[in-house]
């Protein structure tokens, strides 16, 4: 009985939760943003640490009149939505729920923790990891290649930090998404196998739109991680397929 599925659901139900879903992720994205934009300047001396920790002497300036006040906003919506993230993701859980076995939607807690933990990892590692290497670079090239002082604008370096740390975010979830995949029997780890050549290429086509410059080293530092998050998917997936009820199935045939 536990491998039983509900009846399918028609089109303008599956439609209906899906709107239900996101008012809700959008309700709790509001909410976030708004405890966090309290918290403002807060966030914002901790997201210039990794420019200090290259030069203590730099300094930030806005350049129009708006600029600070946007930038409060840009810098509330990230934190809000990184407060809120284990909601978001048990409102995705909750809207693929119906798709799945009994037995398969015991499997939520797990998903929501992982995809929590590791989105949490990939904002931590870009903050103290990536982002001080990357600055660094880029501030010890203008000086030495170019002769040029660093001068920048509270706009630019905020969406700078802000963009790699929600990629990196984004791309420590591929392990997760892929273990789940394989735990329901979507893939099977000769598919993952199969698929690593053109992963490789997609790797780099995801890390140079994610990231906001268009350096190879920004990218590189990207796109190791996804490619490093692959191979490691691959052993887990071939751990959990043979959990999975397709490939039970396919071993009664």
């Amino acid at each position: 009985m536990e491998n039983q599925q509900l009846p399918e659901a028609p089109i303008t139900e599956h439609l209906a939760e899906l709107r239900t879903r996101l008012i809700r992720i959008v309700l709790a994205l509001i909410i976030g943003t708004v405890i966090a934009f309290t918290k403002a300047n807060y966030i914002f001396e901790l997201l210039k640490q990794p420019l200090l920790k290259v030069n203590p002497n730099l300094k930030l300036y806005f350049l129009s009149p708006t600029e600070p006040f946007f930038t409060a906003f840009k810098i509330s919506f990230l934190a809000g939505f990184i407060l809120v993230s284990p909601f978001v993701f048990y409102q995705i859980w909750k809207f693929i729920e119906p798709a799945l076995y009994e037995h398969e939607k015991k499997l939520a807690v797990p998903f929501v923790f992982f995809t929590t933990l590791f989105f949490a990892i990939g904002c931590l590692f870009s903050f103290y990891l990536v982002l001080p290497i990357a600055i660094g670079f880029f501030i010890n090239f203008g000086n030495i290649q170019l002769g040029a002082e660093a001068i920048f604008s509270v706009k630019e370096y905020i969406s700078f930090v802000l963009r790699m740390i929600l990629a990196f975010g984004l791309t420590f979830e591929l392990p997760v998404v892929l273990s789940l995949l394989a735990r329901l029997g979507l893939v099977t780890p000769e598919f993952l196998q199969k698929a690593r050549p053109y992963f490789i290429v997609i790797a780099f086509i995801v890390a140079a739109v994610l990231t906001p410059t268009p350096d190879v080293f920004s990218q590189l530092m990207l796109a190791i991680p996804l490619i490093l998050f692959y191979e490691i998917s691959i052993i887990i997936a071939k751990i959990l397929y043979p959990k999975s009820t397709k490939y039970k199935e396919l071993q009664n045939e």
